[in-house]
């Protein structure tokens, strides 16, 4: 009688897991909701926010029929309200759908509400399930909902595909940097780091000729202007995609504190370790002393580079030591590269110009690596290379950690930069021969 009742009890248990696993009356159909892939955030009248939100269309990137013109891919809807969410609420009901944001790939804060402080939308978006921890954030130099507008994309029917691949570019430019909700929060609560976030803008150029207006721009104290010494919205290049992502937003806790270019971004991911390979410029050591036939005299100025291809041999090492009150930063990078491209006649396929050309390339290196140090320092006053975590270590009890305020002392940190890049590769061509040599020079 006993196991007859059992065996009832455990039938009837069945029966009500089965019952509950089969509701579903607080489903929602996938057709009933409108997909955010891009939110941007600005600052609106007295003290309310502008929210713009970019919509995916369904029909238009090949779902539910037939496949529509890119540019009706999205559709963009823009309201002002004192919240976030209050914000959803009423384009809810504007719309025919329910606004969700769990396909979502970028939110775009203005630069202007970024310099007042972002820890009370962060915090907003960090505590909402529909935004996943790894969906990216970028800081626009103009307003969010004027980027928004103007992103048309050309290689990419998917919206979401679009903003996913365009995030992500850093891995082979290095003129960006990793860039995602989560990281950011982390960074912003950490006491030894600082967050930083990729710097988007639209290029507004729309013919070659004003090429020269932006490059005048572009002062380096009559050094050469290399690519990536941009920043967004500042780049000479025209192109059916007005939208750009090159520098960072660095911030010194939840407000945005100033700009780096792709060159000083390309300096971040080298002491924080995250370079991939990328191509890298660099005046030629040897260009000056190189011949000129007669007929092209007139050159004998021209600007000559190296080209490589550059990436991590292995992590950096950061060790911090205390001389008073004054932080000692030591920092050790170490980098490899190919050969891509030489413009002089110079030939650096034997050992000792090979290492002529390790030495200059490396103390190029270490020289840009410092003088981004410095200006993290006395610019920003921001750690965000989190130099601090080393030094964290060494403290036991959290007070006295927090007591020592890290953050106050790295505004008066001292570098040292050492870098070694070792050159393993020439390319496909083992010896340069120069044209001059083959045809001999002009008397």
């Amino acid at each position: 009688m006993k196991r007859i009742i059992n065996k009832s009890m455990i039938f009837i248990l069945m029966l009500l897991v089965f019952f509950s696993m089969s509701g579903c009356f607080d489903s929602i159909e996938v057709d009933e909701m409108a997909y955010v892939v891009s939110l941007g955030v600005d600052k609106g009248s007295g003290g309310n926010l502008i929210l713009s939100f970019l919509i995916a269309v369904p029909i238009s990137v090949g779902v539910g029929g037939e496949v529509g013109d890119v540019e009706k891919s999205t559709t963009i809807i823009t309201v002002e309200t004192p919240t976030i969410y209050g914000g959803v609420s009423i384009v809810d009901t504007l719309i025919s759908k329910r606004i969700n944001f769990s396909h979502a790939k970028l939110i775009l804060i203005s630069k202007e509400l970024a310099q007042e402080g972002v820890e009370k939308y962060i915090n907003a978006f960090i505590r909402f399930r529909e935004f996943r921890p790894n969906i990216y954030i970028g800081i626009s130099r103009g307003k969010a909902e004027e980027f928004l507008k103007a992103v048309k994309p050309v290689l990419e029917i998917n919206p979401a595909k679009f903003f996913e691949l365009f995030m992500v570019s850093y891995k082979y430019t290095g003129y960006s940097s990793k860039s995602e909700l989560e990281h950011f929060y982390m960074n912003m609560e950490c006491t030894c780091s600082q967050p930083v976030t990729a710097l988007l803008d639209i290029n507004e150029l729309s013919d070659s000729s004003e090429f020269s207006r932006v490059l005048s721009g572009t002062d380096m104290d009559g050094k050469s202007t290399m690519e990536g010494n941009y920043k967004a919205g500042e780049i000479p290049i025209i192109s059916d995609t007005k939208s750009s992502n090159m520098g960072l937003a660095a911030f010194r806790g939840d407000k945005m504190v100033g700009e780096m270019d792709g060159r000083e971004a390309l300096s971040y991911l080298i002491v924080t370790g995250q370079l991939g390979r990328v191509y890298y410029s660099l005046p030629d050591p040897e260009g000056s002393e190189t011949y000129m036939p007669r007929e092209f005299q007139g050159l004998v100025n021209e600007k000559y580079y190296v080209s490589l291809r550059l990436g991590m041999a292995r992590k950096p090492t950061v060790k911090v030591s205390m001389n008073g009150d004054k932080p000692i930063i030591d920092v050790s990078v170490f980098l490899e590269g190919d050969i891509l491209s030489i413009d002089s006649e110079q030939d650096y396929s034997s050992r000792e110009e090979l290492n002529k050309l390790e030495r200059f390339v490396s103390d190029y290196i270490r020289r840009s690596v410092n003088d981004f140090l410095i200006k993290t320092r006395d610019e920003f006053k921001s750690d965000i290379c989190g130099t601090g975590k080393p030094l964290k270590k060494t403290y036991i009890y959290w007070d006295d950690w927090m007591a020592f305020r890290w953050m106050d002392k790295y505004e008066n940190a001292e570098f040292n930069v050492t870098a070694k890049v070792s050159i393993r590769r020439s390319g496909i061509v083992e010896k340069q021969v120069p044209l001059s040599h083959m045809k001999g020079k002009d008397k």
